[in-house]
Parts: structure tokens; sequence; C-alpha cells
């Protein structure tokens, strides 16, 4: 819900920024920030979001490592049909 409220007032923001660059050319940089920020959002919702459980494509792929932030030992999870990795908790 967050994520869908940030964008819609980045989109918002991006409008007025493009009308008023329109009207003054020299407010540029607004509308170059708010764009930054719509991609910033698209972008997170792309690459950041969690492993489909259902239907079960996903395969193990024997890589296993510790993540350095958490300390808890993380394995490699692909999905065959994409290419597409992601990883799991030990367990999860």
């Amino acid at each position: 819900m967050l994520r869908i409220t940030i964008l819609a007032v980045a989109i918002l923001l991006v409008a007025c920024a493009l009308v008023l660059t329109i009207m003054m050319p020299f407010e540029w940089p607004m509308l170059a920030g708010a764009l930054l920020l719509a991609l910033g959002c698209l972008w997170e919702r792309r690459y950041h979001r969690s492993p489909p459980v259902q239907g079960g494509h996903l395969r193990r792929t024997g890589e296993r490592f510790v993540d350095p932030e958490t300390k808890q030992l993380m394995a490699v999870w692909s999905d065959p049909r994409t290419g597409e990795r992601y990883y799991l908790a030990e367990g999860e």
C-alpha cells in the first residue's frame, strides 16, 4: 500500500513538474528529480519482489552463502523458465 501511494505521488510530481518545465524551462531540475523518484519506485518493484511460491517452478542451485548483513545462511534458487535467481534464508 505504501509503495502504491509513493508511486502515485511520484507520478503526480512528474505531471506537475512537466507542466512547470514547459512554462519555465529553467525548472528542469525539478522534473529530473521527480522522474528519478518515479523510476526508482518502478525499479524497486521490479527487482526487489519476493519469489513466486505458487506453481513450484523454483529449483535449488546448490549454491549457499552467509549473508554479510543478517549473518544467515542463504540458499540460491532459480526459475528455469526465466533464469531469475532468488536468495532465500535456509529453511524457508
